[in-house]
């Protein structure tokens, strides 16, 4: 974001505009809310008071990043109704978007790790002086990224729940994370180079014979 974009008022929105700037064009090693600040054109600390550190930076991208890629899924499946369509249209929005958006799109899938609660072992005074294990309550992911990643997985989980009307609810997840597991494994290989869709082919049609089946 140019300095002449900035308005008083939208100092975190202006933030994470910039930081995702400057992580599309130069990666996530140049990104500092120091650097942030000066190309927003506000003082070295401001940034301090929207985020604490680094990490809440990163995890507000993240958020933003998953709040489009969730908004251009919706936007994909304009105008259809059959669960087919909306997955495959929802499988080819998220592939594109990781292709177009590869620095974001690590950093996002970085921000997000394994939710619940942290098991930490520690030893604790006992007759025998021997080693517990004391789960203790951890947030992992900021509230706000923890809504926004949820959301590409619920709109597939909706599009089965069409397919499957028997309220058979872990046939809904299971398939669901099974499309959310081919899209983001095929998605990932393609940004790191292991992986190209034939030249013969358009990305819709690939993912029309590698997600979509018709249910048993």
């Amino acid at each position: 974001m140019s300095k002449k974009n900035y308005h008083h008022g939208d100092l975190k929105e202006a933030i994470v505009a910039s930081a995702r700037t400057i992580l599309n064009e130069q990666g996530a090693d140049a990104l500092s809310l120091r650097a942030i600040a000066a190309d927003v054109g506000v003082s070295h600390m401001a940034p301090y008071a929207h985020f604490k550190n680094k990490k809440e930076l990163f995890q507000a991208i993240a958020a933003s990043g998953f709040d489009e890629l969730a908004d251009n899924m919706v936007a994909s499946c304009q105008g259809l109704s059959k669960a087919q369509d909306l997955i495959l249209a929802y499988g080819v929005a998220y592939v594109e978007f990781a292709i177009e958006n590869p620095q974001l799109y690590r950093l996002m899938l970085g921000q997000v790790e394994t939710g619940g609660r942290r098991v930490q072992k520690i030893k604790k005074e006992t007759d025998n002086n021997a080693d517990i294990d004391i789960s203790l309550s951890s947030p992992v992911v900021s509230s706000e990224l923890e809504a926004s990643s949820k959301r590409t997985f619920l709109l597939l989980q909706e599009s089965f729940a069409k397919i499957y009307k028997n309220n058979d609810e872990m046939k809904v997840k299971a398939q669901a994370l099974g499309a959310w597991s081919m899209v983001h494994g095929m998605a990932a290989l393609i940004i790191e180079g292991h992986f190209s869709i034939p030249e013969t082919m358009t990305l819709k049609e690939f993912l029309s014979m590698a997600v979509v089946q018709s249910p048993r």
